[in-house]
């Protein structure tokens, strides 16, 4: 549902102080805009859900063409992925990851101009986006693929891509304790390496399968604020995109 957006603030601007790359030196011309009002662009085009050519002008906005190449800029090299690991960081140092459990799922979101990636599959013509969350429904990671690709493959090496950075002594834990998931995942070798990992499944089976009473259970997670992340502001700008 759409919302306001008023700016970062100052506190929470400096929560991403050391990540931002310098900015460039140019000879001539208007100087880059800043991290913060390029951040600004961004999180209003998500919060409020209107269009990019639509973006309003601000002192604390950058421009809509400004937003769009540093989109570009960080995921190639790597900020969008610090940003999302500081963020996981700082959650789980307040507990706001509840590890007991999670969940995972795919969205389609379509390509009919194509791009990187982009492939037909049985919805049409576009990309996957798979997102696991945690129990309370928040996001661990976000990978996107061609649309003919296996869903169960990504839930696989689910573990890999969860990546949580605390700054403080020892390891913290980057895998749910359970993972459900729905009858699209419905795989044994799924359920094996999951076990394999420490991970318990909770995936149903289809019902031309064996029922298994420990899989039965299945747990709905609200994935709707990421998944509008990752279509309206990823998906939008590039095809091939991992957080």
């Amino acid at each position: 549902m759409p919302g306001r957006f008023e700016g970062l603030s100052d506190a929470e601007r400096s929560l991403f102080e050391d990540i931002f790359p310098l900015p460039e030196k140019r000879g001539r011309g208007m100087p880059p805009a800043p991290p913060r009002n390029i951040l600004n662009s961004l999180l209003y085009i998500l919060i409020t859900g209107c269009r990019r050519c639509d973006l309003p002008r601000g002192s604390q906005r950058a421009s809509k063409s400004s937003g769009h190449r540093h989109l570009q800029s960080w995921y190639l090299d790597g900020t969008l992925n610090k940003i999302r690991v500081k963020i996981l960081g700082f959650a789980q140092n307040r507990g706001m990851i509840n590890w007991e459990s999670g969940a995972v799922d795919g969205s389609f979101s379509s390509g009919k101009g194509g791009g990187a990636e982009v492939a037909y599959g049985y919805k049409g013509k576009g990309v996957l986006i798979h997102l696991p969350v945690d129990a309370e429904g928040m996001p661990l990671s976000a990978v996107t693929t061609a649309a003919n690709g296996d869903e169960r493959k990504q839930v696989e090496t689910l573990p890999e891509r969860i990546e949580v950075r605390t700054g403080n002594p020892g390891r913290p834990p980057k895998k749910p304790k359970r993972l459900a998931g729905n009858k699209g995942y419905d795989s044994e070798e799924l359920r094996n390496i999951l076990r394999a990992g420490g991970i318990r499944p909770q995936i149903p089976r289809k019902r031309n399968a064996e029922k298994d009473e420990a899989d039965r259970s299945y747990s709905n997670f609200i994935l709707s604020l990421y998944r509008f992340f990752v279509t309206v502001l990823l998906v939008r700008y590039s095809r091939s995109i991992f957080l």
